[in-house]
């Protein structure tokens, strides 16, 4: 749940920078596109270790037994940062709210039914982390997460400093 609402949050942001044009505003700063979109993207995963601890403490304060909550809370970042990286790029090439949102929904959900054809998939694994039940192969999907954010951090840095040159509309 803290990724699709930092994910939609992400949109949000940078869709109305477009819409209301202040990003021409925030433009005539020293910073650039990018800082721009990293201080965005910041922004939201902040957001992420804050709520998901927060449902964890409320979980352990109503006695409900959770193991392994620092290796939880690395995962659900991680998984984070990949779709609110996602989120990111879909604002940047669309620039419309409506459009972004229901390009990114759809996404999201074809991306999870692939997500959960796996037995061993991020989702799962939080549970069994919960459960104490996680073999090693979490730090697998651990590092294919982190490869998958790295990816994608490159292409938005790379898009975010393509788009800033572009005039809207193109």
């Amino acid at each position: 749940m803290p990724a699709i609402i930092s994910a939609a949050l992400i949109i949000d942001l940078v869709t109305e920078e477009y819409q209301h044009h202040t990003l021409e505003t925030l433009l005539s700063t020293p910073m650039t596109m990018a800082e721009v979109v990293w201080g965005k993207i910041a922004a939201c995963l902040v957001l992420v270790p804050v709520q998901a601890g927060t449902w964890l403490l409320l979980l352990a304060i109503n006695r409900i037994a959770i193991a392994n909550m620092v290796e939880i809370l690395l995962l659900v970042v991680t998984s984070s940062l990949v779709l609110i990286l996602i989120g990111a790029l879909t604002a940047l090439y669309y620039r419309e709210r409506t459009a972004a949102q229901f390009i990114f929904s759809t996404a999201v959900v074809v991306l999870m039914l692939l997500v959960l054809a796996f037995p061993r998939n991020p989702l799962n694994l939080i549970a069994l982390l919960a459960t104490d039940s996680a073999g090693m192969e979490q730090w697998g999907i651990l590092a294919g997460a982190l490869f998958m954010c790295g990816i994608l951090g490159f292409i938005t840095h790379a898009y975010s400093a393509k788009v800033s040159t572009r005039a809207p509309g193109e």
